[in-house]
């Protein structure tokens, strides 16, 4: 079942910057967001002035100022953070066509 099906209508991408890159600041911010039933994705990522990508489905604005100002921003080690709003999909996939690499 999708989000949208489930209510939850706005898709946002989070970049997280944190303020010490030691595995044990990671590994606390990854069990953090891992218990956030509202992300979807979690990403660490390289190139960008973020850390961490998050893919996070709510309901609508009000929900996700209530997600990022409550849980997100109140995780130790988050110093900064850039949202983005999905306006549309235009490639959705979560499975690779066999046959398709090569």
């Amino acid at each position: 079942m999708d989000a949208k099906a489930l209510g939850l209508s706005l898709t946002a991408l989070i970049q997280i910057s944190m303020d010490r890159h030691t595995p044990e600041r990671f590994a606390s911010f990854e069990a953090a967001v891992a218990e956030i039933p509202e992300v979807m994705e979690c990403l660490l990522i390289t190139g960008q002035a973020a850390d961490y990508q998050l893919k996070v489905a709510v309901k609508d604005l009000d929900a996700y100022q209530e997600l990022l100002l409550k849980r997100i921003t109140g995780i130790p080690g988050v110093s900064g953070v850039h949202s983005s709003f999905v306006l549309r999909r235009v490639v959705d996939k979560t499975a690779f066509a066999v046959g398709a690499a090569g």
